[in-house]
């Protein structure tokens, strides 16, 4: 880890934040009240980001602002949100945000919804804007925020009466490039989302599907219903026209990355997060990954929907989510995302008691057609990925320990296998 970045991360999680704050609040006419840091995002070697929620002050009422940071260099393409009828114009827009230097490191700061780097998103967060757009209605929309990655992404449910859409804002020039991918799984037969108009602004509107996230079902009987052939049958529908897509690295290819992530996250385990990140990417090398194949490049539980009532070659799943990374990869990459997911799922909450043992399930019908000892390798490598993320969002002071437990558990299986 570069040392801007631990500057970054240790800066922007400290308790120093308050002048940056109040300089993005200030043009609106608002003074820094109470205020709470509710995630930082840290993306080696593409910057540190941070959300805070504050109780701002308006005279003497209080007002929910949401202010973001970021290291990342704000894009150069003169992006601009440029939201109509309440969702606020490019002269708000500007005013929302701040380009400046706070204890050495220069920062972009900005008023939620006015994220640079995501032009669309002003108009996804109107209620207004979303119930004529989206609805072709004159009352808005009730909006429920599903994520949010700044600089990145963002995902937000949208409900009018009885109809819902999800509306997902990507970053300049990549909505075309992910309504033509839910096109070909679509016609690929996959239960991929189907798109309700063209994108705008780098908006894909999408209808919602059935079912609920493989989580929901594991947490109720380890996801009993969904076999590990079925998730195999939905990754052999991948159509051949994905190899033709820009090949992504998977989480263990960028293993250097992730530890570099970890270690600045869990300082007091450097020696031991660096050992393990060194051992994971001279493993991943060592064992044999199979041929390359399309891939949906993010397949973890939250990513497929299942539903008691489908039925069919894909078993429950009703969905298939996120599909952005499809495209040429390892199938090996693909099954250990899903499984070292399953891992960790206990480290989020204790309700998930069926976990382990859908855990060990997958992983005994995935044996069967990737070599396990690379596949326990790539499941090392996916759950060090996730160390970072579990010490800032919140939870048990334990869970990002435990989550480097797991891969270290996954990658000693893995030696024991290849000896």
């Amino acid at each position: 880890m570069t040392g801007p970045e631990r500057e970054a991360v240790a800066l922007l999680t400290g308790p120093g934040m308050g002048p940056v704050l109040e300089r993005v609040l200030r043009p609106a006419g608002l003074d820094t009240g109470r205020w709470t840091l509710r995630r930082v995002h840290h993306r080696p070697g593409a910057g540190v980001s941070a959300v805070f929620d504050v109780a701002a002050l308006h005279g003497q009422l209080r007002r929910p602002e949401a202010v973001c940071v970021s290291t990342a260099h704000p894009p150069a393409d003169g992006t601009e949100d440029t939201a109509r009828d309440g969702a606020g114009d490019a002269d708000d827009a500007a005013r929302s945000r701040v380009r400046l230097e706070h204890e050495g490191l220069v920062l972009t700061a900005w008023r939620h919804p006015h994220d640079p780097w995501l032009p669309g998103l002003a108009r996804a967060s109107s209620p207004g804007v979303v119930g004529r757009d989206v609805f072709s209605a004159a009352a808005p929309a009730a909006l429920t925020e599903i994520s949010y990655r700044p600089t990145r992404r963002a995902v937000l449910r949208a409900a009018h009466g009885p109809e819902v859409r999800y509306l997902k804002v990507l970053r300049r020039g990549r909505a075309a490039a992910l309504q033509s991918r839910l096109r070909m799984l679509l016609d690929a037969g996959l239960p991929a989302p189907v798109p309700a108009a063209e994108p705008e602004q780098d908006v894909v509107v999408l209808h919602q599907l059935p079912g609920a996230p493989m989580a929901a079902a594991v947490r109720d009987d380890g996801a009993a219903a969904l076999q590990p052939d079925h998730v195999l049958a939905l990754l052999d529908a991948l159509p051949a026209a994905a190899l033709d897509l820009p090949h992504r690295p998977s989480w263990t290819d960028r293993v250097l990355h992730y530890g570099h992530a970890a270690a600045v996250a869990l300082p007091e385990e450097q020696g031991r997060i660096e050992r393990l990140t060194r051992t994971v990417e001279l493993a991943r090398h060592g064992t044999d990954p199979g041929p390359v194949v399309p891939v949906h490049g993010d397949l973890y539980e939250a990513n497929l929907l299942v539903a008691p009532d489908t039925a069919g070659r894909f078993g429950p799943v009703s969905g298939l989510l996120d599909v952005d990374a499809v495209g040429p990869g390892h199938r090996v990459d693909d099954l250990a995302c899903l499984v070292a997911h399953l891992a960790v799922l206990p480290t989020v909450s204790d309700r998930y008691t069926h976990a382990p043992a859908a855990t060990e399930r997958f992983l005994a019908g995935f044996d069967t057609v990737v070599d396990p000892a690379a596949l326990r390798v790539r499941c090392a490598g996916v759950a060090l990925s996730l160390v970072a993320g579990a010490r800032r969002s919140g939870g048990p002071p334990d869970r990002a320990r435990r989550r480097l437990a797991i891969a270290e558990r996954f990658l000693a299986i893995a030696q024991e296998r290849a000896s």
